[in-house]
């Protein structure tokens, strides 16, 4: 028995695809938090999760740093961010590199990958004023990279709570949540009181002891010299309202020795 053909329908072979419906800004989300990691997600990752954090702290012209003539704007939380940012961008390249685990692994990853995305969106809120100002000097796009960076952490971290395993637990998943909220949360924040505790110290015998005690102090301070910015303006602040020349010495060698710099440099730049 003959089929008969069928008229007016076309032969294709195969199911028709579906077209993606909704605006194309959700499609942009979805796709952006899908499970599937595409690979210009991964290079978008890399630069703006790891790469680029590091450049704006090195290149800082203003908020730990002064550079314009003027004192930064949050010198005393340097050590916190250093410290902080330095944790998460190492959680996340452990992440890219090794993906998802168990599910107490995907839980501490996740949560803490999430906090570090917080973070970022609490830091371009807090800088926005400031960037947006520095757009007419043309550093302002430096003010804009938290936002980024903290879709890079909130994307990745959303991706290894969702990751499968196979156990599932929610007991498990909670005690992996809270251990990596405290390991981002509690670790960078006793390391940088323990730091500021070294660093006021040392500066206190800079500024009071005699040659040989601030030499010592200056020297176990170089190590620290980046999250000490803010402490060492006590040393330039001495050094002005210091009469004796000779403890004036002691102050610009010690200053010298730790930062590298003139601390007449520094003087101008504070008395401007």
């Amino acid at each position: 028995m003959e089929e008969k053909e069928t008229v007016g329908v076309p032969n294709i072979a195969g199911p028709h695809p579906e077209p993606e419906l909704g605006h194309p800004t959700n499609r942009f989300w979805r796709r952006q938090f899908a499970p599937e990691v595409t690979r210009p997600q991964l290079v978008f990752d890399v630069v703006f999760g790891a790469i680029g954090p590091i450049l704006c702290f090195v290149f800082d012209p203003v908020v730990f740093h002064s550079g314009f003539g003027g004192p930064p704007l949050f010198p005393a939380y340097q050590p916190i961010v250093y410290l902080f940012s330095g944790f998460e961008i190492v959680l996340l390249c452990f992440w890219l590199i090794m993906g998802p685990g168990s599910e107490l692994w995907n839980a501490m990853f996740g949560t803490a990958l999430l906090c570090g995305g917080l973070f970022c969106l609490a830091i371009g809120c807090i800088l926005l004023p400031f960037s947006a100002m520095g757009l007419m000097f043309g550093i302002g796009l430096f003010g804009f990279t938290p936002f980024l960076t903290a879709l890079v952490y909130l994307r990745n971290g959303s991706r290894a709570l969702r990751a499968k395993s196979y156990e599932s637990s929610t007991f498990t998943r909670l005690v992996g949540a809270l251990c990596g909220c405290l390991f981002v949360l509690a670790v960078p924040t006793l390391l940088a009181l323990e730091i500021h505790m070294t660093v006021s110290s040392s500066i206190n015998e800079i500024m009071r002891g005699d040659a040989e005690q601030a030499s010592r102090a200056a020297h176990r301070l170089v190590p620290l010299r980046f999250f000490a910015d803010a402490e060492l303006d006590r040393v330039v602040q001495a050094y002005i309202a210091e009469s004796d020349p000779q403890r004036k010495k002691i102050l610009k060698s010690c200053y010298r020795e730790v930062t590298g710099e003139d601390i007449e440099v520094r003087v101008r730049i504070v008395q401007d």
